[in-house]
């Protein structure tokens, strides 16, 4: 029974936030209301891992549904920048977490999973697996997303502006 009524508290936050023009509503407003469950009723539930599995191949297919033949052509000319991007942004968020650890009241294994950038799910279970606070990772990586996704789009606008090009549409609502 908790496990639905953590479903449907995801649901709900879903919809506030599409209704609220949240970019990316159903995930920003899934873990908003699931957390919102779990601090207003204090019953952590997890969902069985079936739903999770199930979860993480929908959004897999999500993904994957979007790749076609002309991701090789432009995987070469961004192999190198982007090998080189993605591992300047680990390094930082693998400092940030041993400065965060050092300086806050949290653990390593927390700070750095709560810094590095990744999958929320995947981040979450790793933490639990190495016997970190999950719950402290996931608020992090809430906090991250939901200013990541209200920021990024302004800054892309302003920049399309500069540019001279139209803004353009959101497709997210």
């Amino acid at each position: 029974m908790t496990v639905l009524a953590l479903l449907l508290a995801g649901a709900f936050g879903a919809l506030l936030a599409k209704l609220g023009r949240i970019p990316l509503w159903p995930l920003i407003g899934g873990i908003a209301g699931a957390g919102a469950f779990h601090a207003i009723t204090g019953t952590p539930e997890n969902l069985p891992r079936a739903i999770e599995i199930a979860a993480q191949v929908v959004v897999g297919t999500v993904v994957g549904s979007a790749l076609g033949p002309s991701l090789l052509r432009v995987f070469r000319s961004l192999l190198v920048p982007g090998l080189i991007a993605v591992v300047t942004i680990l390094g930082v968020g693998v400092g940030l977490g041993v400065l965060l650890s050092y300086w806050g009241d949290v653990d390593q294994t927390v700070a750095v999973f709560g810094m590095v950038p990744g999958g929320v799910g995947e981040l979450v279970a790793a933490t639990t697996s190495l016997g970190g606070d999950s719950a402290v990772v996931a608020g992090m990586h809430l906090i991250r997303l939901v200013v990541l996704l209200t920021v990024l789009p302004l800054l892309i606008r302003f920049l399309d502006r500069r540019a001279g090009g139209e803004p353009k549409a959101d497709e997210s609502s």
